[in-house]
């Protein structure tokens, strides 16, 4: 915050300030973007997985707009511009796998069964089961229908 209160301030440019504080030079151009567009929230860490979707959209705006990687990053809340760069190069090398994050890539788990019996045996013994019990309940049907006055 206080590199960014003394560039806003005017007491030196990105190069000066960088040279004082031994901070690079593009961080100190990160730091004062990310302020410019979202406050001290800009500066807060963020810790983000961002969806294939988005990494285009990204990339998108920026070939729409001609702008640079670090500006980018500003506008959507990525701390890294760097990892524009490298979503830039994978989609020019024709990996547009790599964009879908791993999350995206993880394959479900199947779920577990429960028991090792076969699933015919279970349907049939399930199914005798209800037959023996409607058998029963209709002949207690029955039986209660002969009982009335």
């Amino acid at each position: 915050m206080e590199v960014v209160q003394s560039f806003l301030a005017g007491e030196g440019g990105a190069k000066l300030l960088a040279r004082r504080l031994a901070v690079p030079e593009e961080k100190i151009r990160t730091w004062v973007s990310h302020y410019r567009l979202h406050g001290i929230d800009g500066l807060r860490p963020k810790r983000s997985t961002y969806s294939a979707q988005f990494k285009l959209q990204v990339l998108t705006h920026q070939d729409r707009e001609q702008l640079f990687s670090r500006q980018v990053a500003a506008i959507y809340g990525i701390r890294n511009p760097n990892q524009v760069v490298i979503w830039r190069r994978n989609i020019d090398q024709g990996r547009l796998q790599a964009l879908k994050s791993e999350k995206e890539e993880r394959p479900k788990m199947k779920p577990k069964r429960r028991c090792a019996a076969p699933a015919n045996i279970v349907a049939t013994d399930a199914a005798q089961a209800l037959r023996e019990e409607n058998d029963r309940l209709r002949a207690e049907v029955a039986y209660l229908k002969k009982c009335r006055p």
